[in-house]
């Protein structure tokens, strides 16, 4: 894959002062796309799109992981169609399916409703600043919110550059941003990085020195830092006081990760996986 690097985004990429080491990984996964901590009740849940595309039909479902690595239930909700980003708000979780916004129970893994998302081409990943929830398009360049039991597309805009992972930090919707120039392959003219859209302006902000270093699908808050991944490389980025550093290489594919205290969580679609770090 050929793609253009800025030069001065380039030259930020280094070695990180963190490290990262591979706690445990589970294997047997069935093209795993996303990971969520699931707090109350002490587990992981991940998505398995199994076989991936309009052809494979509604055979994704759901696992449960044990903190520790250890397959629990592995199919806990089926039924879905190439599930991807989760998020949480009370005792729901909300899925990104291709058919729309799955709402699924908590306490026993069945679905309560789909919430449609109108001229959604890739609903993708999900994120919750505990109330409204944000799904993002992948292919539309678009974001959707689901606030008070209604659904908008809340931004659409090409500076989204192919939006991907989504991350509340505070007043700011962070956006992982895959590139420019997708072609059919998912290989880009350029790559893309992390952008800030102002939740009450919708105001879109690359942020400095951190676009056009990766195909980026998730990301999430570790202390000071951000963390992000590049999906085709499986490469692990950090990004603080504007500069991008490497984490650590896994495998190709990696997906839309979840941060629990110094612990990073990356599902591996191509080699059916989940990656457990603890970063120091």
């Amino acid at each position: 894959m050929s793609l253009a690097i800025g030069l001065v985004a380039a030259a930020t990429l280094g070695a990180s002062a963190q490290s990262a080491t591979e706690s445990w990984r589970l294997g047997g996964l069935k093209m795993p796309e996303s990971v969520i901590f699931d707090t109350a009740n002490d587990r992981l849940i991940v998505t398995n799109m199994v076989t991936f595309g309009p052809d494979g039909g509604a055979d994704g479902y759901l696992s449960i992981v044990s903190p520790d690595g250890k397959l629990v239930t592995e199919q806990w909700t089926g039924g879905l169609t190439d599930p991807k980003g989760m998020a949480i708000v009370g005792d729901r979780l909300f899925v990104a399916d291709s058919n729309g916004l799955v709402e699924i129970k908590l306490s026993d893994g069945s679905i309560v409703t789909t919430h449609a998302l109108e001229g959604a081409m890739f609903p993708n990943d999900v994120t919750s600043d505990g109330t409204d929830i944000y799904v993002s398009d992948l292919m539309g360049s678009a974001i959707y919110k689901l606030a008070g039991g209604t659904v908008e597309k809340w931004l659409a805009d090409e500076k989204l550059a192919t939006p991907n992972g989504l991350f509340i930090d505070g007043k700011k919707l962070i956006v992982g941003s895959m590139g420019t120039g997708m072609k059919p392959d998912f290989s880009f003219d350029s790559k893309g990085g992390l952008q800030a859209v102002d939740l009450a302006t919708k105001a879109i902000t690359p942020l400095t020195g951190a676009m056009e270093v990766a195909l980026t699908d998730g990301v999430a808050r570790l202390g000071d830092s951000l963390v992000f991944d590049d999906n085709p490389d499986g490469t692990i980025l950090s990004y603080a006081d504007d500069k991008v550093t490497t984490l650590t290489t896994l495998a190709p594919g990696a997906a839309d990760l979840w941060v629990e205290g110094k612990v990073v969580y990356v599902p591996l679609t191509q080699t059916g996986e989940l990656v457990a770090l603890t970063v120091e």
